[in-house]
């Protein structure tokens, strides 16, 4: 059966009121031809109800000290955000001697390649203290951990970057001990910044940013005297210049993390840490390290005080 042709009428035959039509009825059918425009990258927003959510999820696991189930199902945990932001994970896994005999610890890293031949490094340790008693460490180090892992999905579903961006999740910061007493401490880090200063990596790093203890429900980030002070002014500074000050130019005090393994092999580093959890600092390494004590917004204040210096390292920063 042959289907019917039908004639296309010409201008001449169609009425006026079609010719004052015909413009429009054209656009129409070209816009409805093109491909429907994608959000312009650089609109992607930190979400801090997702970071909240990640949180939460890590502190329903339990305790996550170094070598243990927990650190495991935490691991699989960032793996998997990983892997949805369309990151490819990479496990750093090494074994040290510690007072408690020799633990396997395991870094997890990704990086996002940028254009340039240069890296800037965020990291955040996601073990928890070893204690006796059940410390689920939600400020410390659910939250950080909750703010970098969405921090790489902003990151990798925006804007092409200039440096190539690694996304490091540290074993091991916390000593094995009670107390902070060298070497028993920072392991996870030490491992990879000697690992970079070995294979000559180092040079490329533009800077280290650490997180660490941003879930604070009242918070406001320490100013750390070991953190590379253009690094500080970069981010306390972009923070206040935003309506963020509030949030910033905590007490200062000297913090001793994981951005002292960077600082040690000459990277330029800054540790974002609310050092003062709770009145004078009564809820770390305690039973009141709890979501309760911790708040969405504030994981949300951290991402963009973060995402905010991170735009201004990129443009004005570099190593001397």
């Amino acid at each position: 059966m042959l289907l019917a042709r039908h004639a296309r009428p010409s201008l001449t035959t169609l009425s006026r009121m079609d010719r004052c039509l015909l413009p429009f009825l054209c656009a129409l059918a070209l816009a409805s031809c093109r491909p429907e425009t994608a959000p312009r990258p650089a609109e992607v927003a930190f979400e801090e109800d997702r970071a909240w959510r990640l949180l939460l999820e890590q502190v329903a696991i339990g305790p996550r000290p170094a070598g243990s189930a927990g650190a495991e199902q935490n691991r699989l945990l960032i793996e998997r955000e990983l892997r949805a932001a369309g990151l490819a994970p990479v496990r750093e896994t090494f074994r040290a001697p510690t007072p408690a005999g020799e633990i396997e610890f395991v870094n997890v890293l990704a990086d996002l390649p940028g254009t340039g031949d240069d890296m800037v490094i965020l990291g955040s340790h996601y073990d928890t203290k070893r204690l006796p008693f059940h410390f689920v460490g939600a400020n410390d180090a659910a939250s950080n951990t909750a703010v970098l892992l969405e921090l790489a999905r902003v990151i990798a579903a925006g804007r092409k970057r200039g440096p190539t961006y690694r996304f490091l999740f540290i074993d091991g910061e916390e000593a094995v001990r009670e107390q902070w007493i060298d070497p028993d401490n920072t392991y996870g880090s030490r491992h990879h910044a000697n690992k970079l200063r070995d294979t000559g990596m180092s040079a490329r790093v533009r800077a280290f940013v650490l997180l660490d203890m941003v879930g604070d429900a009242d918070l406001r980030l320490t100013r750390d005297v070991y953190s590379d002070r253009r690094l500080v002014e970069i981010f306390h500074g972009t923070a206040r210049k935003n309506g963020l000050g509030k949030h910033v130019d905590g007490p200062s005090m000297d913090v001793r993390d994981d951005h002292i393994s960077f600082l040690a092999v000459g990277i330029p580093s800054i540790d974002l840490i609310d050092f003062e959890y709770g009145p004078r600092n009564s809820h770390w390494h305690t039973d009141q390290d709890v979501p309760e004590n911790c708040s969405a917004d504030s994981l949300g204040i951290a991402g963009r005080i973060a995402l905010m210096g991170l735009d201004v390292l990129e443009k004005d920063y570099a190593r001397r």
